[in-house]
């Protein structure tokens, strides 16, 4: 009895022996396996259904996220409009040409006083000059002999008194003096020409930042002294720019190396010397 199937078709068979078997509870008991069969492959079926459908699911959301992905790569790939790049702003430092100040020295003759000397205390080339060689020549009378221009319009007198106030003018021959001047017989020349000028303030000039930004740009005109033996000495802004500006020139031609120096009469003598400098952006 142990191994006795109660769901088996003889078991149903011996229960239901002499009783009605076409419909009630002989039927049902028939047929339980094929229910059960039937319910366990429903079951199934729906089980496999809803692990089609979770894929599926998962499916569908793992292509949305690759096509979010892909929208942004392209979206990233479109052509952006280029922001306009800042024209970076060139320097320029412009060295002006100050106008040459030529002078036509007239020739002149020595006009000397007489001074009563001994004839060993005579100097031969300041012996009073005739009056026939006075009135005879062509050139001016001055304090010293100068071998000019016939036609000249200025006098070598004038020349010598040509200078700053306060300075002391040379006289006589020897020329020169301890005061500076504003025209001489030779001007003060840079080594190298106004070339090379031009080529150093413009390796060695900076333009001042506070300028560049406020996009300050003009010219700085200074004055400043030749010394007799070259150097730069004091130096005087005539047209100031800014600031800024004003100082960098001023620093720069300090820092020029020694000129060749003016000359009056072959001495060499302290010269003014006019310096336009151009700040320019490009």
């Amino acid at each position: 009895m142990s191994k006795l199937d109660l769901l088996s078709r003889g078991w149903c068979d011996l229960i239901f022996e002499g009783k009605n078997q076409q419909y009630g509870a002989y039927r049902i008991r028939a047929n339980a396996g094929r229910r059960q069969l039937r319910a366990v492959i429903i079951i199934l079926i729906v089980v496999a259904v809803i692990a089609v459908l979770f894929i599926l699911n998962q499916v569908v959301q793992s292509t949305r996220t690759e096509d979010k992905f892909t929208e942004v790569t392209q979206m990233s790939k479109l052509k952006q409009e280029k922001k306009p790049e800042k024209k970076q702003e060139k320097i320029e430092v412009k060295y002006e040409k100050p106008q040459e100040q030529k002078v036509a020295v007239k020739a002149s003759i020595q006009f000397t006083a007489p001074v009563i000397k001994s004839d060993d205390q005579v100097d031969k080339n300041s012996e009073l000059k005739t009056m026939d060689e006075l009135m005879n020549t062509k050139a001016a009378i001055a304090s010293a002999t100068y071998k000019g221009d016939i036609g000249g319009t200025v006098n070598i007198d004038d020349l010598k008194e040509n200078q700053s106030a306060g300075g002391k003018g040379g006289g006589g021959e020897e020329g020169g003096g301890d005061g500076v001047f504003t025209v001489v017989e030779q001007p003060p020349t840079f080594p190298g020409g106004e070339n090379a000028l031009i080529a150093y303030i413009a390796k060695h000039l900076k333009y001042p930042q506070v300028a560049l930004e406020q996009e300050i740009q003009g010219v700085v005109k200074l004055r400043f002294v030749v010394m007799p033996d070259g150097t730069v000495g004091d130096v005087v802004i005539q047209q100031g720019l800014e600031s800024h500006c004003d100082k960098e020139a001023v620093r720069v031609v300090k820092s020029l190396p020694r000129f060749i120096p003016g000359k009056q009469q072959g001495k060499p003598v302290a010269v003014w010397y006019s310096l336009p400098i151009r700040f320019v952006i490009m």
